[in-house]
């Protein structure tokens, strides 16, 4: 298994969609199966037709929000899978997975989710062969990216901000290590060959060309069923199968004021710098902001400690609650 992290908006969607077009390689995008139930099941010593139950309800529902075009998880059953713990588990669940038209076994197995970067060593209990991608990005154009592409999310700056840096935290206090390669977005599409090429070696599997090859991948076939994510679909997945751009590396310096940036980078910097974002100016002290914005901090405070909640409840309320949420909005 392998997993890439990091906050969203750097880059993952677009390296998960790369690595799919490798042969080796199947990379499943935002379906966190792993750590819906690693809390219950992490200790897993044979095959569970409990757990094999409740992995097929969880399917069932995130499909309806997942367009079947880009994955298709309705299909899966782990029944008559033979695997002994739930690393393997969840590998032969991904295995069944079908992602852009790719079926059956591959070498390498990739979870792309966000979140996990708040769970780097549970990830590691899981499984001590393990490797994670941590993607980082200047996080001034990350917030800068939240403040213009809504998708049902919060786009006040001091919030994003706290998120930036609460993220970046957890990263570089656990995202080190053998196990642990740092891609920077800005490389990835500065210089697209070499950084692809270098995350084959780090997963053991042989450059291919069809990587940078065009497909017949339309994002006007994403349909889901749950229809509050319509617009957000269309909108996350618009750019998928275009050539590898750098506008958006550096936008910042254009697009936000002065003060903006000042605020952005008091809040960041301190954990920014360490993955090599340079500050623009002379920042205030961390402490004043906190005060400053209180309210937000403490929102994306909250959210962070949410997602450590919620990993400890156990499997069948989330997915009651997960059915009840979507029902609402199909």
């Amino acid at each position: 298994m392998v997993y890439i992290l990091g906050i969203g908006r750097s880059g993952s969607t677009l390296l998960t969609f790369l690595l799919n077009k490798h042969p080796e390689i199947k990379a499943i995008p935002e379906v966190p199966l792993v750590l819906f139930f690693a809390n219950e099941f992490k200790n897993l010593k044979k095959k569970s037709s409990i757990l094999e139950g409740l992995t097929k309800e969880y399917l069932n529902a995130m499909q309806l929000v997942r367009p079947k075009a880009l994955i298709n998880i309705s299909d899966v059953d782990s029944k008559n899978s033979t695997y002994e713990t739930y690393a393997e588990f969840c590998e032969k669940v991904f295995e069944q997975c079908t992602i852009m038209d790719s079926a059956g076994p591959k070498k390498i197995y990739v979870d792309k989710n966000p979140y996990y970067s708040l769970f780097i060593p549970e990830l590691r209990k899981i499984d001590q062969n393990a490797k994670f991608i941590i993607l980082v990005r200047d996080y001034r154009d990350n917030v800068l990216s939240r403040k213009n592409k809504q998708n049902n999310k919060p786009v006040n700056i001091a919030y994003n901000s706290f998120r930036n840096r609460f993220f970046l935290k957890e990263l570089l206090k656990n995202g080190h290590g053998q196990d642990c390669l740092v891609l920077k977005y800005e490389d990835l599409v500065t210089n697209p060959l070499e950084k692809i090429t270098e995350v084959c070696s780090f997963l053991d599997v042989s450059f291919n060309e069809s990587i940078f090859k065009n497909t017949d991948f339309k994002h006007k076939d994403l349909e889901v069923e749950f229809r509050p994510l319509k617009r957000f679909i269309e909108i996350h997945f618009s750019h998928l199968n275009r050539p590898i751009t750098t506008e958006a590396v550096g936008k910042w310096k254009n697009e936000l004021s002065e003060k903006e940036v000042l605020l952005i980078e008091s809040i960041c910097d301190s954990y920014g710098i360490q993955y090599g974002y340079q500050k623009s100016a002379v920042t205030k002290v961390y402490f004043w902001y906190v005060l400053k914005f209180f309210p937000h901090y403490l929102m994306a405070k909250w959210h962070i400690w949410k997602e450590k909640i919620i990993y400890k409840i156990p499997s069948r309320i989330k997915l009651k609650r997960l059915k009840s949420k979507l029902q609402k909005g199909i």
